[in-house]
C-alpha cells in the first residue's frame, strides 16, 4: 500500500488532519481569481463575461466554505463551452481591417461580432484556463454535503 492511498493515522485510529485540501483549496480560489481577471480582459461578449464572472465568484463561495458543487461545476463548464462556440462563431479579420464599432454582445449576428487573430486566441486561452481550473474542482464529499445547507 502506498502511502498516498489513505490518511495517515494516529495510535488510536483517528485520521490527522488532510494539509494539502486546504492548499488545493486555496489554489484553486486563486485560479478562479486568475480566470475573472483574464475573463475581464477578453473581448468575449459582455454578456458571456458577466455570467462566467458570477459562477466563477460562485464557486469560489462554495469553496470558501470547504465544499464543490458538482452541478456548478457542469453549469461552468457548459458555459466555457458556449462562450467558446460564441469566438468560433466571430469574424475574424487582421487589425487594420477591424471596422469602427464591434458587437460584443451575445446573440448579434456573427458577422458583426468581429475580433483579432490575438483577441481570439487571448479569449480562448482565457476559456482553456478556466476549463482546466473547473475540470480540477472537486465536488462536495458525502461528508461536506450531509451537513450543509443551501
Amino acid at each position: 500500500m502506498c502511502s498516498n492511498d489513505s490518511p495517515s493515522q494516529k495510535r488510536d485510529g483517528t485520521a490527522e488532519p488532510d494539509v494539502s485540501t486546504d492548499i488545493s483549496r486555496q489554489r484553486l480560489q486563486s485560479d478562479y481569481g486568475a480566470s475573472i481577471d483574464s475573463l475581464r480582459d477578453t473581448r468575449l461578449p459582455e454578456t458571456r463575461i458577466e455570467e462566467l464572472v458570477t459562477l466563477c465568484v460562485e464557486t469560489q463561495q462554495r469553496l470558501d466554505h470547504g465544499r464543490g458543487d458538482g452541478e456548478q461545476t457542469l453549469t461552468l463548464v457548459a458555459a466555457v463551452g458556449e462562450a467558446m462556440a460564441d469566438l468560433e462563431a466571430a469574424t475574424v479579420v487582421d487589425e487594420s481591417e477591424l471596422p469602427e464599432s464591434r458587437a460584443l454582445e451575445t446573440g448579434v449576428p456573427a458577422e458583426e461580432y468581429v475580433l483579432t487573430p490575438t483577441e481570439r486566441d487571448e479569449a480562448l486561452a482565457a476559456l482553456s484556463s478556466l476549463l482546466h481550473t473547473a475540470v480540477e474542482t472537486p465536488p462536495a464529499s458525502p461528508a461536506t454535503t450531509a451537513g450543509a445547507a443551501d
